[in-house]
């Protein structure tokens, strides 16, 4: 069974959006899978959401319509063959636009909003006022369900450095934020402005939201305000300028005569600004008693309180203090608790599950984004824990189609395979990345806030889109008795682990990088039952980033230690000098530009410089002088390579482990490594077996000093490695996973 939800318009700035996407990250907690349909879907956001007309339920779902103004969806929701639900986020009076088409269309919404009552299994109102209406409408199964807000997006840290710059200024400063239409009644905010000049003459205005390009209401306002010191007309803002316009407000105020929730006031609960609001429709109810509301708009004296709200730290700081607490009956677990109660009334109840011994040898499931003939780190430390872990779990591989991880086309067979011996069941891949397009995309989203969406958007463009192994989660969970999930980054982790959170455990290979400090990648690491990490860098690395983690325990890799000839790899591929080595992905995400530049430089300076002999898959032009391409090696090709090597280089900044500096201990030769990267630095320095350099010249004397001491620094390598056994992590992972087990029986 799959809950999808149906939407008219999935486009950025769309709060109806924003909150379908809300409740697919509790619907997911509650280890339900489903998608996004709309009826219009933005540019870049096909990922998140495919047309409504791609709707194809099967009858033991549930379809949850978001309803909107007017539109054709109602009646498609109408005829679905499974089980129906509305959310109800309110439709202004037509009143509010009287002698503009605008009018009709409200009218005739309500009319649809009615006529869906009797097809209706539940309705979800997002306010008591919206399920007031809903009941009025002739819904019976009719529950409040409120948004929610994730109060960290909205923290000083997450506000555009630049705008707080640009409004810096004189206060008071009053803050708008909505949409341009007339129900929201911005020129109530231009009349207590007015008032306010009165009394601080230095007072600013800023209205923030977007209206539609030449509408009479909002050219209105624009010559109303132009008598008016110190207004600004901000327009439609990114989430990071939206939270330095909250930053920088000293009152948020809302003169709106129609809110069936009022998602402005709780952002501004959370960007810590005192909220004065016109008691009018949910207001009332959306504040709760936090903030200041008023009945009346008496100008005069509501300039005189927004002053003393801005001023008067006796009475600034307890209106703070309590929005900060109402602001718990709109967190995520208050609003997940309501959601499920809603949704008991339509599902079917589960079947109770009989408790069992716990077996000797438990069902596992292994989720990585892509299994067998594959070059990647997370990938190849999957397929040798899974070598090691078969004994003794009954193992099952869950993965993609896909084995080129820029793209992700289907390159397997859906369905069962084996591997090696292990079972592998796998899932298409349902979307081809744009590697160009995706590239943008993060220039634009990294090291800044954003809002939820644009992150679900990267997760998505990151990819690989297999919706079916989401669906094979949430639907035969109870098929295996626990899951083992590799890597934090891909779509499968991030939307797959909380479907089974309950009885998972993550090695999340989690590197310094910019994607790790997206919010959306908190339920990767705060819900797993434990956190298996590779280094102790690694474990800092998420203590800093995600304080709330779940249990973590370094549990490192165990290394094969197979024999090897560097004699024979040099026989065999015709090299007869010196050579430095690097296995792995060829792309400038592993630092592969940077090596060739130093190592060119390196030829350039010194008739003896070592050669470079690089393998692995490419996706760059690899070329100069001395730098020979093998493509990819075998296994045993691999480590005649590095015994024959005279240092082996790991240029990549971002590692949580690298095997491969593990291999090349393991085979007795030492390291050159990235020093950006902490995790690399910790491996040299506690093996005392490589160099760190940062720059071409520590590169150059870092080789030189490798090169002087190749023997003992060898010899330390591989004393390190004999240390870190596969019994150890072996050992580590199953009595993780005996926790999982011993709890669910219980």
């Amino acid at each position: 069974m799959a809950i999808h939800q149906l939407i008219p318009s999935f486009v950025p700035g769309d709060a109806t959006g924003q909150a379908a996407l809300h409740l697919q990250l509790l619907l997911r907690r509650m280890g339900h899978a489903g998608a996004l349909y709309a009826d219009e879907v933005g540019p870049g956001l096909e990922g998140l959401a495919s047309p409504a007309s791609a709707l194809r339920p099967e009858p033991g779902d549930l379809v949850l319509y978001h309803h909107g103004i007017a539109s054709p969806l109602s009646s498609r929701l109408m005829h679905l063959p499974c089980r129906r639900g509305i959310v109800f986020h309110n439709i202004s009076p037509a009143r509010f636009y009287e002698g503009l088409p605008l009018a009709d269309a409200l009218v005739a919404g309500r009319a649809q909003l009615a006529a869906m009552a009797p097809f209706a299994d539940v309705a979800i109102g997002v306010s008591d006022f919206n399920a007031a209406e809903l009941r009025v409408a002739g819904y019976r199964n009719v529950h409040t369900v409120p948004l929610f807000i994730e109060p960290e997006r909205f923290s000083r840290a997450s506000a555009d450095a630049k705008m707080l710059q640009r409004l810096e200024g004189p206060g008071p400063v009053l803050l708008g934020v909505s949409r341009v239409m007339p129900h929201k009644r911005f020129e109530d905010l231009l009349a207590l402005h007015r008032e306010v000049l009165r009394l601080r003459p230095q007072a600013r205005l800023l209205m923030v939201g977007g209206y539609e390009p030449g509408s009479r209401y909002f050219r209105m306002l624009q010559r109303e305000a132009r008598g008016l010191r110190g207004v600004s007309f901000l327009g439609r803002l990114s989430h990071a300028q939206l939270v330095a316009a909250y930053r920088s407000a000293s009152v948020f105020v809302s003169m709106s005569e129609h809110e069936g929730f009022g998602v402005p006031l709780i952002e501004a609960m959370a960007a810590e600004v005192p909220v004065l609001a016109y008691a009018a429709a949910a207001v009332p109810e959306t504040l709760g008693g936090a903030g200041v509301a008023f009945d009346q708009k008496r100008f005069a004296f509501l300039a005189e309180l927004a002053v003393d709200l801005s001023e008067d730290v006796s009475l600034r700081g307890p209106v703070i203090a309590g929005q900060a607490r109402r602001l718990e009956h709109f967190s995520a677990p208050s609003v997940q608790t309501a959601f499920t109660k809603a949704l008991e009334t339509v599902l079917p109840r589960p079947t109770p599950t009989k408790s069992r011994k716990v077996p000797e040898r438990p069902r596992v499931a292994m989720v990585v984004q892509r299994y067998g003939e594959v070059t990647g780190g997370a990938e190849k430390l999957a397929a040798q824990m899974a070598e090691h872990l078969a004994p003794h779990w009954d193992l099952t591989l869950l993965t993609t189609c896909a084995k080129n991880h820029l793209v992700w086309d289907n390159a397997f067979p859906p369905g069962p395979d084996v591997v090696d011996g292990i079972k592998v069941l796998r899932f298409p891949s349902t979307r081809v990345r744009n590697i160009r397009g995706f590239n943008g995309l993060s220039r634009q989203v990294f090291d800044k806030s954003n809002e939820r969406l644009r992150e679900e958007q990267w997760v998505a463009e990151q990819g690989p889109m297999c919706p079916g192994l989401l669906h094979h989660l949430a639907t035969e969970r109870d098929a295996y008795d626990g899951y083992l999930f590799f890597t934090y980054l891909y779509a499968p982790t991030v939307w797959g682990l909380p479907l089974v959170a309950d009885r998972s455990l993550l090695v999340p290979t989690t590197h310094d990088e910019a994607p790790v400090r997206f919010g959306v990648y908190r339920d990767v690491f705060e819900r797993p039952r434990a956190l298996l990490c590779l280094t102790p860098e690694e474990h800092t690395l998420i203590e800093k980033y995600f304080p709330n983690h779940a249990p973590t325990r370094v549990v490192g890799v165990g290394v094969d230690r197979p024999r090897a000839d560097g004699a024979r790899f040099k026989e065999k591929h015709g090299i007869h000098r010196h050579y430095l080595l690097y296995i792995g992905r060829q792309e400038p995400g592993k630092g592969v530009p940077e090596l060739l530049e130093y190592h060119q430089a390196l030829k350039n300076r010194f008739e003896d410089a070592p050669d470079l002999v690089l393998a692995g898959d490419t996706n760059m032009e690899l070329s100069g002088e001395g730098v020979r391409y093998l493509g990819r090696i075998d296994e045993q090709d691999k480590h005649d390579a590095l015994a024959g090597a005279l240092a082996v280089v790991v240029p990549s900044r971002y590692e949580s482990l690298s095997l491969l500096t593990l291999e090349s201990f393991a085979q007795g030769t030492p390291v050159l490594v990235n020093g950006r990267s902490d995790v690399l630095v910790g491996q040299v320095e506690r093996s005392g077996a490589g160099r760190a350099y940062t720059d071409l010249e520590s590169f150059i004397q870092g080789l030189r000093e490798v090169g002087s001491e190749r023997e003992p620094m060898g010899k330390r390598g591989l004393a390190y490695v004999k240390k870190q056994g596969w019994p150890q992590v072996v050992a580590a992972y199953r009595e993780e996973m005996q926790r999982i087990l011993e709890e669910k029986r219980r």
